[in-house]
């Protein structure tokens, strides 16, 4: 069977939908699966007039010959007439830590820098790497998204990533590599079974494939039922997420959540988390939510925690965010100067100068910063109040009451931010005064 002319269609194909774009590029590591796909596209290139064809080049610095890699590639694509971007990366090492998911990652994120809008990148990914990642995912207990693998189209920085051979196999490849005579490079990690996708690659797929010899295209085809599965999923998480989202992204309303099934709950959680952009929890950590945080009684203060992230729920709403800071000791204590932002241990202080209203000092006056230790009392609205219940009476969140800044001169507190100015500082009408502004990590 003639692959070149099969796959030529194939990508033509494909690539014909980004006839717009202004350029697309090969990502070459110059292994054989890259190197077929730099080859056919190369070919194509009297059919694709408009966009800049080019290669990029990661060199990770992990093998002792990468360089000779990385002059390999330079080499092809100079014969070619390809231009060839080399990118060294610096790859994360640590222990309990996946080499390769490291590699990976610093891989596409020095890709990512490099795409315009639009931009279109090609990886060279088959059905067997298709198949040892569902099996891996499998084997993880992964969910529905998991199981889907990699997706065939899907969004790199401001370009797409497109991976165009998941379903050809290996084997098909290698008949084309055969055909054209091309030349490349082995890479002897390929082969330590120490790697768990080396290890199924090797000792456990050949042996499913004696029984079973479709099982990449098989295996392949479940990852596009469970992209199917999990787009569904995806669908209805967003409806539920718009009958429990408030007007605050980081906040998810009890009363709401409570309506629909665990199944839906963890459902639309693991939705809600990835529009903050905050780490997805384990099927633990979503049932300590359920757990902890949905049956807990109103007067608690639960929260689950997993690294980046804390939920906790006040006033029949879940709240979302980063890890909040150790709390300042009783006896801390910052100066600030008016009006610069001065740092404090949770967010920043800005004073911004308003007609008619706010803290009636001139510039450069110097207050100074506590925090609660309790019995507070603030002069505001013609009556002595008690600080506890002014912080109660705004709703701010427990977790954040030991974090506001109450605002003194000469041990008299002048301003807490989000309530107001003491009445006797208070800007009169035809002057201005300072606007106290508080500005914290949300979970608004």
């Amino acid at each position: 069977m003639n692959y070149n002319t099969n796959l030529g269609i194939h990508l033509l194909e494909i690539l014909r939908s980004y006839l717009d774009t202004q350029r697309i590029w090969i990502a070459y590591s110059g292994g054989l699966d890259s190197h077929v796909l730099l080859h056919a596209v190369a070919q194509l290139r009297p059919q694709l007039s408009k966009p800049t064809l080019q290669a990029v080049h990661i060199h990770h610095g992990l093998h002792p010959q990468a360089d000779d890699w990385a002059q390999h590639c330079q080499a092809v694509c100079d014969a070619l007439i390809v231009p060839c971007e080399i990118i060294r990366v610096q790859v994360r090492q640590a222990s309990r830590e996946s080499l390769e998911a490291n590699a990976r990652i610093a891989r596409y994120q020095a890709i990512a820098q490099l795409l315009a809008p639009q931009d279109v990148v090609l990886t060279a990914q088959h059905a067997d790497d298709q198949a040892e990642t569902v099996l891996l995912q499998l084997l993880r207990g992964a969910g529905v998204a998991g199981l889907a693998a990699m997706p065939p189209v899907t969004r790199l920085a401001s370009g797409w990533l497109i991976r165009p051979f998941l379903n050809y196999t290996r084997i098909q490849l290698c008949s084309y590599a055969q055909q054209t005579q091309l030349q490349w490079i082995e890479d002897s990690s390929n082969a330590n079974i120490q790697f768990d996708r080396n290890f199924l690659r090797h000792q456990i797929i050949p042996v499913l494939q004696q029984r079973w010899p479709s099982i990449s295209h098989t295996l392949s085809r479940t990852a596009r039922h469970h992209a199917e599965a999990n787009e569904l999923a995806e669908n209805l998480a967003q409806i539920d997420w718009e009958t429990c989202r408030t007007k605050h992204l980081t906040q998810l309303s009890l009363c709401a959540l409570s309506t629909l099934s665990s199944v839906r709950q963890r459902n639309v959680i693991r939705y809600w988390l990835n529009q903050c952009q905050l780490p997805i929890p384990s099927s633990l950590q979503l049932q300590q939510i359920l757990q902890s945080l949905l049956q807990a009684k109103a007067d608690r203060q639960p929260i689950v925690r997993w690294p980046g992230v804390e939920i906790r729920r006040y006033q029949q709403l879940l709240f979302a965010m980063l890890p909040l800071p150790p709390q300042p000791l009783d006896s801390y204590q910052l100066n600030w100067l008016l009006p610069q932002p001065l740092t404090l241990p949770l967010g920043q202080l800005t004073a911004v100068q308003v007609q008619k209203q706010g803290l009636a000092l001139p510039s450069e006056t110097t207050l100074q910063v506590r925090f609660r230790q309790g019995g507070e009392i603030f002069y505001w609205r013609g009556h002595q109040r008690i600080v506890k219940k002014l912080l109660q009476t705004i709703l701010l969140p427990p977790w954040h009451r030991p974090f506001i800044p109450l605002i003194y001169l000469n041990n008299i507190l002048v301003a807490i931010p989000q309530i107001g100015i003491r009445d006797d500082l208070r800007a009169p009408a035809g002057q201005a005064g300072w606007e106290i502004q508080w500005q914290f990590p949300a979970s608004d």
